[in-house]
């Protein structure tokens, strides 16, 4: 049964929530009666009080007023000014208008209200990126607050092509999110595509990122990244005029891209602030350190426990001089202290700030120096370890990050069992998997594995400027030039 607005249904319903306002306002003398209904702590009381109410009982043509019809449609015309105002007769969109932050006046005889939005309610403000840091560039970043996210966008791209187009996933959470693209540039059936997907999530609350991110994700199996998140608006920005789609989560300080690519999570703005060779250069380390923690651990296990003979003399005999008193094999003494690295990781996350950080150092230090003199491992792999450790946390995006970590367990399990042989093994089937991947009709590896020349540009290495002169084809089949 179609649910009506009704002050009293309304009322009752809402009888054990002290915070849900519901009561009645007399506004002339001809007995016209609505009921303001609003969420105290989400709204502006003051600018409600000021800018509407006191309006309303020194307005002359409201006090003559003979029907709420009268008065609606005066409200409506601008008898109580406010940006925005409309009129509302779904039940449903009243509601979550109105535990949204938004105010509503019921008018009982008409079945109808006038909602206006006079949101107010605690946030953070807008801070220096936590995730990302900034060197030479903007120090703003998102918040929680969606419509502050938005407008940071538009801060940067005021082209009127720009749509932010609002939606709603969660049953019961009912969280807003706001879908952005340049209409002009976008490849509209991926626009379509994410909206429809959006659309058809059927669960009660959309609580953390990942509730969003497996909806949206086409490949769910694979441990690598599909969706790109970024704290920075000039990422952002940057994206969308590429043909990329920004998706603005309510309650999240973060913005995701879609379609994202491999090479997207190796990239980091600050390539950009510098000199082309330094950028360059920066992203070159990247690329080195993200080959040292995926393949130094499992390399250190396949030398010292099958070829022996491919390691130079001394570093060989060096080796197993360190080795001599200690009991474990090589690949036991590598995955222990992976463990333990991941083990310090997580408990200095978990710890308050200034506790998790004295410990990780405290831990690091006198738990490897510790085993060492014991001869539970042997200095060498302490050295390893520590470099495939660092090396991890090079990655400018933590979800890659996170993911390289789980696949250098498995490339060290796969060197205890086969040595070289099953590091090969397993790059073959990484690979293989890498280049499978479809991101939205978007190879994940591009530009790495199509012909797209416009896009090579930018890569292992960043050109100047003057060479991006083309939007990626894959992404924007039309509209491709930005740059002359």
């Amino acid at each position: 049964m179609e649910q009506i607005i009704n002050s009293q249904s309304i009322k009752e319903f809402f009888s054990k929530s002290g915070d849900v306002l519901v009561r009645p306002i007399k506004i002339n003398q001809n007995n016209i009666t609505f009921h303001i209904f609003c969420v105290d702590g989400l709204i502006n009381s003051g600018l409600v009080d000021e800018a509407i109410l006191q309006s309303l009982t020194t307005d002359q043509f409201i006090k003559e007023c003979m029907t709420e019809r009268a008065v609606m449609d005066y409200l409506l015309g601008g008898g109580a000014y406010h940006v925005f105002t409309k009129e509302e007769t779904d039940y449903n969109l009243l509601m979550k208008y109105v535990l949204s932050g938004m105010v509503a006046f019921l008018f009982d005889t008409e079945k109808k209200a006038i909602v206006y939005d006079i949101r107010m309610f605690e946030k953070r403000s807008i801070s220096e990126p936590t995730e990302e840091g900034v060197i030479k560039g903007a120090k703003d970043a998102f918040i929680e607050v969606m419509r502050i996210n938005t407008a940071l966008i538009r801060r940067r791209v005021r082209t009127e092509y720009l749509v932010m187009e609002s939606l709603s996933a969660g049953k019961l959470s009912k969280t807003d999110m706001t879908l952005c693209y340049i209409s002009n540039i976008v490849n509209m059936e991926t626009v379509n595509k994410i909206r429809e997907i959006i659309k058809n999530i059927n669960i009660d609350n959309i609580s953390t990122p990942a509730f969003i991110e497996e909806y949206l994700v086409e490949n769910k199996k694979s441990i690598f990244p599909q969706i790109m998140y970024t704290q920075r608006p000039d990422r952002i920005s940057a994206n969308l005029t590429d043909g990329r789609i920004a998706l603005v989560v309510d309650g999240m300080p973060f913005v995701y891209l879609i379609p994202c690519q491999l090479p997207m999570l190796m990239q980091s703005p600050e390539d950009y602030a510098n000199h082309f060779f330094v950028g360059s250069s920066l992203r070159m380390i990247r690329y080195i350190a993200m080959i040292i923690t995926l393949f130094l651990p499992a390399f250190y296990i396949a030398a010292t426990t099958y070829q022996n003979q491919m390691l130079p003399v001394q570093l060989a005999l060096s080796t197993q001089a360190a080795k001599q008193n200690v009991p474990f094999s090589s690949s036991t003494e590598v995955l222990g202290l992976l463990i333990a690295f991941e083990i310090l990781i997580e408990a200095g996350l978990r710890l308050p700030k200034v506790v998790g950080t004295a410990m990780s150092i405290l831990g690091g230090l006198v738990v490897g120096q510790a085993a060492v003199s014991a001869s539970i491992v042997s200095p060498l792999v302490v050295v390893v370890v520590a470099l495939a450790g660092i090396a991890g946390f090079i990655m400018p995006n933590q979800d890659l990050s996170s993911g390289i970590r789980v696949i250098r367990f498995v490339f060290a399990l796969m060197a205890a069992v086969g040595g070289f042989f099953g590091m090969a093994v397993g790059l073959i089937i990484l690979i293989t998997h890498l280049c499978s991947l479809d991101n939205y009709g978007v190879a994940y590896m591009s530009p790495f594995v199509d012909v797209d020349e416009s896009n090579n540009k930018d890569t292992l290495f960043r050109f100047p400027i003057k060479y991006f002169t083309k939007r990626p084809q894959k992404i924007v089949p039309e509209n491709r030039i930005k740059q002359k």
